[in-house]
């Protein structure tokens, strides 16, 4: 018999693609806005909406995803400036088909055998990282669809899955 088990981790996240066109279009606006100036009194409005816009994005660049697994159930939060906390995902062991690692031969089979049925990729990952090799893909059938969720495991929460998804793991 099992006991509980819990487990948690967290990731740094790549900056999201919204965060980044915010800082350059303040840039911009900042720089416009500074031109303007010389020309017409609405380039001082223009560098106070870019100095906004930029200090805005530069408050909510960093984001970290935080994985609580709680016996067979894992939580998927993402955590913005360290101030704001939200659950994106979640799933439970009857969900998952199957795990593998990212390079496996078996997501290359389970995405020619769904064959046109689209299959929704979620990567929870820390994007920047260039080895693979704590790169796990769990495929969960959710609401009658498939997905394939990559999830960063180490130490703690690789034994976790081990001992509660262990049914569930192909080599």
């Amino acid at each position: 018999m099992l006991k509980d088990g819990y487990a948690e981790y967290i990731i740094k996240a790549k900056t999201p693609g919204g965060t980044i066109v915010l800082m350059v279009i303040g840039i911009l606006l900042t720089v416009l806005g500074m031109f303007g100036i010389l020309t017409s009194s609405f380039g001082i409005l223009f560098v106070v909406i870019g100095i906004v816009l930029i200090c805005f994005s530069v408050s909510i660049r960093d984001v970290e995803y935080e994985y609580i697994m709680v016996n067979d159930d894992i939580e998927i939060s993402r955590i913005t400036a360290k101030k704001s906390r939200k659950v994106i995902y979640n799933f439970c062991n009857n969900d998952v088909k199957f795990i593998v690692k990212s390079d496996s031969i078996y997501l290359d089979n389970e995405k020619r055998a769904s064959g046109n049925a689209s299959i929704k990729v979620r990567d929870f990952t820390c994007s920047e990282n260039d080895d693979d090799e704590d790169v796990y893909v769990f495929v969960v059938n959710s609401k009658d669809k498939m997905e394939f969720v990559y999830m960063e495991l180490k130490d703690s929460t690789l034994e976790h899955v081990n001992n509660f998804f262990k049914s569930k793991f192909k080599e």
